[in-house]
């Protein structure tokens, strides 16, 4: 399109749904806006309709400027692009500056990855971190998912991010793009827009932009769910007893055949006790854990990249002898945890291990990830309504708190950094433990009362 065109026809305020309504004609024609001079909406006979900006420099240059395709942009991300120009043309620069500077720019897509390629690694972030992130920037950044859902929300709302010039990715923008992912998650939502903030902030060291849309304050984002149920000791005994049969013929043997004849998988019943049996998290710090990470002298798990770092925990006597029960059945004929390949490593190995999942993916975890259909079936059984696994790890912390009443102690078996991360647990117990917290607190007035703990 030439830069040089007459512009004859009268400025409307324009609305996005004003835009929609336009209809094209033989010949391309457009429709400037009386809010911000300048801005014009081409409508092309073919039906394209498109922002571009018209501006006089102060050298009489006259420029005209595509800003992006009406729908993947809208009328108020336009509007700042625009004035943004306009600043820079009160600044003098000429429209060939204007040009080269916006076509230099780099998009959201390039910044991503610039930084992914330049900054995403060790020791900086983790390999869990790492993963999460291009997976995550994968789906909603790139938009490169097989999920039917996602691809449906792909087609009904074209917020494509990646062709984005940062100076046109605006906060106005990420809002909308928040809550178009938090209609399908929530909590995904808050990751990416937190993960772009850091992004954004780095490319503002990089003098790659000089804002950071991604700034979100507490009330822009959604609430973060906590999910407190726990089981009671009751329900945590049933369940205990259903997935957990010791063979009272031969010393520290699983019960083989009570598993086969109720049709329970032994290796996730044995992970599900594992989960009740430590305040450990079930994937990281239980199914993906090795036998060269566990010490049976030393009574330890040894955790190389747990979520709060390079950790190690003592090992109660329960969840000991269920190990020590799965290290001897793997030398049975035919066990369950006995392979001939990488899995032989895992105490916890899948089965699932090579094979191709119902989305057509080989599944490359060569220990088990998840054992939700059978820890349904088991809540079933028993009669206990449904709550997530990883409430195993809530029930045992907050048990553990109630018996106690020793926060401290808990947040040390929990794994945690910080007193006021373990008090979410004294919040399920409620007044129960208010007086272990006010003694805490207070000035100590007389000998308090210690657990010992034996070398």
């Amino acid at each position: 399109m030439k830069d040089k065109i007459k512009l004859t026809d009268r400025r409307v305020l324009l609305s996005n749904r004003y835009i929609q309504t336009l209809k094209p004609k033989d010949k391309r024609y457009s429709k400037g806006d009386s809010e911000v001079i300048g801005l014009r909406i081409f409508v092309f006979a073919g039906g394209q309709k498109t922002f571009y900006y018209s501006y006089t420099a102060k050298n009489k240059e006259q420029g005209l400027e595509k800003l992006g395709l009406f729908g993947s942009v809208n009328l108020k991300e336009a509007r700042n692009v625009a004035r943004k120009i306009a600043k820079e043309v009160m600044e003098g620069r000429s429209p060939i500056e204007i040009k080269i500077s916006r076509a230099s720019e780099l998009t959201v897509g390039e910044l991503v990855n610039t930084f992914f390629d330049k900054v995403l690694r060790a020791p900086k972030y983790k390999p869990s971190t790492q993963s999460k992130w291009r997976t995550n920037a994968k789906v909603w950044i790139f938009q490169k998912s097989k999920d039917p859902i996602i691809r449906v929300m792909y087609a009904k709302r074209k917020l494509k991010i990646c062709n984005k010039k940062l100076s046109e990715c605006t906060k106005d923008f990420l809002k909308e793009w928040h809550l178009w992912i938090g209609n399908k998650s929530e909590s995904q939502a808050n990751a990416l827009v937190e993960m772009l903030s850091v992004i954004f902030n780095w490319g503002i060291e990089q003098k790659y932009q000089k804002e950071n849309p991604a700034q979100f304050k507490k009330d822009e984002l959604y609430d973060k769910k906590e999910d407190n149920r726990v089981l009671t000791k009751a329900q945590k005994k049933a369940v205990l007893n259903y997935v957990l049969k010791y063979d009272e013929r031969r010393e520290a043997r699983l019960n083989m055949n009570y598993y086969k004849e109720k049709r329970l998988s032994v290796v996730s019943c044995a992970l599900i006790a594992y989960a009740l049996l430590t305040p450990r998290r079930y994937r990281s710090e239980g199914g993906a854990i090795k036998w060269s990470q566990l010490s049976f002298p030393e009574k330890k798990l040894y955790l190389e990249d747990s979520k709060v770092g390079q950790m190690e925990y003592k090992l109660g006597p329960k969840v000991r002898k269920l190990l020590q029960a799965i290290k001897a059945e793997k030398f049975e004929p035919n066990s369950p945890f006995q392979y001939n390949d990488e899995r032989n490593n895992y105490v916890f190995p899948s089965k699932w291990f090579g094979m191709i999942n119902n989305q057509g993916k080989r599944n490359t975890r060569p220990w088990l990830y998840t054992v939700k259909g059978q820890w349904r079936t088991i809540l079933e059984n028993l009669g206990i309504k449904y709550l997530p696994m990883y409430n195993c790890r809530h029930t045992y912390l907050t048990h553990a708190l109630s018996k106690t009443k020793n926060i401290l102690m808990v947040g040390k078996l929990a794994g945690h950094t910080q007193v006021k991360t373990t008090q979410r647990y004294a919040k399920i117990l409620g007044e129960d433990v208010d007086e272990a917290l006010d003694l805490i607190d207070s000035e100590i007035t007389e000998a308090p009362k210690v657990v010992q703990f034996k070398k």
